[in-house]
């Protein structure tokens, strides 16, 4: 029996002519005409009772014990425990621990006023539509309605339905082959994470997501979080341009055929979407000879014959561009003196008629005639 209840004792005998004795402990606690005795239980005690008939005490009754207990106090517990989100299904769970052998129903409070009892299930799942809400929950004795103390009081928050953020790294200078990593992040724990690339989704359970990106071209990435059954709002897109990596393209100025002595100058162009910054390279025969966009030869020998090719870092990113195709720079000797040079001298005549074997040339407005004459 739980300290603080009330207990009504009856003693039952035959043609009783006098008022019934109770006694408590075997000490007298309470006579009446009416063979019931009502009290507010605070201890354990034995009680017993006896009449008179015609004026003759009647035998004692049988004793019996009342075995008194603190009266219990349900608890009341919430899942999920942490933060509530609008359309989020939540459980409570109203316990009367330490007496799993007793049958209870439950009745449950909000704010204070009661909105429905169960009969055996001690759980009550709902979707929330108020935040800042109360509850409370108490057991009642399916045997003898006698009740527990009302649990602890629980307060609803419900906060808007999240909707996760998306960091990208790198942010910027993507190239086909590059590796990209994305963050979804969430201020709240026990989620766990699905991620979207082109709408279709490609991973889940984790909150960052590695992808080598390999076609040039926007690639579009969300994510959303998942608790239980309950998923967040998707993240907004986050978009990843993602570029051809560049091919330099090498030109040589005067001409790729030049003479010792002169000036001779490769020159390494690399087209580029975003009009990077880059350190440049100079390979000649597969050895190193230069880092300017401009290779610059004062007086060419024939030692600077060769393949060139040419190739790009950012200067403030961690890329390199491919490597060019090869131009071949060809270097001449010019040691061949006037005779090797055929030279040729007219002698113009004005006339007025062609002779044989004269060849005709055309000088301002008049027509002359001259014999040519080769030096051997």
């Amino acid at each position: 029996i739980f300290r603080g209840e009330t207990v009504t004792l009856t003693c039952r005998i035959t043609r009783l002519s006098g008022p019934y004795y109770w006694y408590k402990d075997h000490y007298y606690s309470h006579s009446s005409a009416e063979n019931y005795y009502t009290i507010k239980v605070g201890q354990s005690h034995k009680y017993r009772c006896f009449g008179f008939i015609t004026r003759r005490s009647t035998p004692w009754s049988n004793e019996v014990t009342l075995s008194v207990i603190e009266r219990p106090k349900a608890v009341l517990t919430l899942q999920p425990d942490g933060q509530i989100f609008s359309g989020q299904e939540v459980t409570f769970t109203c316990e009367i621990r330490g007496h799993a052998d007793t049958e209870w129903t439950y009745n449950w409070y909000k704010d204070g006023g009661q909105i429905f009892y169960t009969v055996e299930n001690s759980k009550h799942s709902f979707t929330p539509a108020e935040s800042l809400t109360k509850y409370t929950c108490s057991g009642r004795r399916r045997n003898d309605s006698q009740t527990s103390e009302t649990s602890n009081t629980v307060t609803l928050t419900v906060s808007e339905k999240p909707k996760p953020t998306v960091r990208v790294n790198p942010q910027s200078s993507v190239y086909t082959g590059d590796r990209v990593t994305l963050n979804c992040n969430l201020l709240s724990n026990g989620w766990t994470f699905l991620w979207y690339k082109d709408r279709v989704q490609v991973a889940e359970d984790t909150d960052t997501l590695h992808d080598t990106v390999s076609n040039a071209g926007e690639t579009v990435y969300q994510c959303k979080a998942r608790r239980g059954n309950y998923d967040s709002e998707l993240s907004d897109t986050v978009t990843v341009t993602v570029r051809v990596l560049p091919k330099p393209v090498v030109s040589i100025n005067p001409d790729e055929q030049v003479y010792r002595g002169e000036t001779v100058t490769p020159r390494c162009d690399i087209q580029d979407e975003e009009d990077s910054d880059w350190i440049y390279s100079w390979n000649k025969d597969g050895s190193g000879v230069s880092s300017e966009q401009e290779y610059r030869i004062s007086s060419a020998e024939t030692s600077h014959a060769g393949k060139y090719t040419c190739r790009g870092r950012e200067r403030r990113g961690s890329h390199s561009s491919h490597t060019s195709d090869a131009v071949t720079l060809t270097v001449s000797d010019d040691d061949a003196g006037p005779s090797d040079v055929i030279y040729t001298e007219l002698e113009f005549k004005p006339q007025k008629k062609a002779q044989k074997d004269q060849v005709k040339a055309s000088v301002e407005s008049e027509t002359v005639y001259s014999q040519l004459k080769q030096n051997t």
